[in-house]
């Protein structure tokens, strides 16, 4: 791909975007689209930066505005190193408006973890930032995980930060920070949930969890189904809540109702069972959200949405759930189309066609050197139900580094 003239080069985008974003939300600066860079950016260097830049041109500006997209450009620049290769967005399915926020995933693997730690006790990432209470307790997180002697070093094996993006605050971006875990299912001791009990969200939260809410997080491990386990557990921090949010996996949809009913949870319209019936028609993997609070379940339950196996953006099955949704007056029309128009693959060598025969997930290349794809695509839709309240559906758009398996496959 040829770049324009008036692009900087990659070496140069760093010294650049700094001197642009100092004060970063009080200049008059701030409020314009970065320029954009071609894709071998991405490929020559892996910041969030130079993948966002990448893949602008392609993300359709009533999906995500430009107002949005460099407030959300503006945040990626404080990584600067390269912490992840995968990131998505959360847009909300009923309004007519073009804004997103933004979701970061860092691994344990392919040396993720680490860049992260170094970037938060001895990188650029600013100091006003690390003042904060909740930043000082995610750079506590991520010392205890980074440590080979802590149990976090094998038992999270990434993480999620989340963040609310609004391009008119000149606020300090506070995340929601969700944590990818070994899979966790009923276990014999209680002791046995002592590292994420104890340990895990206290530091987090920068406080221990209430004996309330820990004796309901353990009733809620020892009542899983046999096959079933909880794989990511979130705090929000930036948002006034003291609950501690579950996502769960093999949690079958014929298993939801009884599980919910079993931690107390009610629904006296059996409006979600109906729900979830319906789902299953239109979607062949449903995974279960919920919030533990001092009160019990929370009356809010997620439903996300998607198919399985995983075949990213060469996926056709959205067509019938975006209908769905649609009938449903969850989901404006168009909306479709436009996560359709974003979905798509960069490669770094464009002379071949992706296929996962040939690509996988960057994190299980065990070496360096290999050919590089960047998958656009929809990771899955959350419906949002609770009780005497309309249904909401988000979509999110996920954009993933993938990498041939074989020389042959970049050759």
């Amino acid at each position: 791909m040829t770049s324009s003239p008036d692009l900087l080069p990659c070496s140069e985008i760093d010294e650049s975007l700094t001197r642009r974003l100092q004060g970063h939300l009080s200049s008059l600066e701030t409020q314009i689209a970065l320029p954009l860079h071609p894709v071998s950016c991405a490929f020559s260097r892996s910041y969030l930066i130079d993948y966002l830049q990448a893949i602008q041109s392609t993300t359709p500006k009533a999906l995500i505005s430009d107002l949005t997209y460099t407030a959300i450009s503006r945040l990626s620049c404080l990584f600067t190193e390269d912490i992840s290769s995968f990131f998505g967005f959360e847009h909300r399915l009923q309004s007519p408006t073009a804004h997103a926020d933004f979701l970061i995933a860092v691994s344990s693997e392919r040396g993720e973890r680490e860049a992260f730690a170094r970037l938060l006790t001895a990188g650029s990432f600013p100091t006003e930032y690390l003042q904060v209470p909740e930043w000082q307790q995610v750079r506590s997180f991520v010392q205890h995980w980074v440590d080979a002697h802590s149990i976090l070093h094998t038992h999270v094996l990434g993480l999620w930060l989340e963040f609310d993006i609004d391009p008119a605050s000149t606020n300090i971006p506070i995340p929601c920070v969700f944590i990818h875990t070994i899979p966790m299912k009923a276990a014999k001791h209680d002791s046995d949930y002592d590292w994420l009990l104890s340990s895990t969200l206290p530091v987090l939260l920068g406080h221990p969890l209430s004996s309330t809410v820990r004796s309901r997080l353990i009733q809620a491990f020892n009542k899983l189904p046999d096959t079933a386990s909880i794989m990511d557990v979130g705090v929000m921090l930036s948002r006034a809540s003291s609950g501690v949010r579950l996502v769960y996996r093999h949690l079958q949809p014929k298993e939801m109702i009884p599980y919910l009913q079993s931690l107390g949870w009610t629904d006296t319209d059996g409006e979600l069972a109906s729900l979830i019936e319906e789902l299953t028609v239109h979607a062949s993997r449903l995974v279960l959200h919920i919030t533990i609070t001092d009160q019990g379940v929370a009356p809010k339950i997620g439903l996300e949405c998607s198919f399985a196996p995983d075949r990213y953006q060469l996926e056709t099955r959205w067509t019938d759930l975006f209908g769905y949704l649609e009938s449903k007056h969850i989901c404006l029309q168009g909306k479709k189309d436009l996560i359709t128009d974003f979905m798509g693959a960069d490669l770094e060598d464009s002379t071949t066609a992706f296929s996962l025969d040939s690509y996988t997930m960057a994190v299980r290349i065990p070496h360096a050197q290999y050919s590089k794809a960047l998958i656009r695509y929809l990771s899955h839709v959350k419906i949002v139900y609770s009780p005497g309240h309309p249904l909401e559906a988000k979509a999110y758009p996920g954009v993933r580094l993938f990498g041939a398996l074989s020389p042959a496959a970049g050759e």
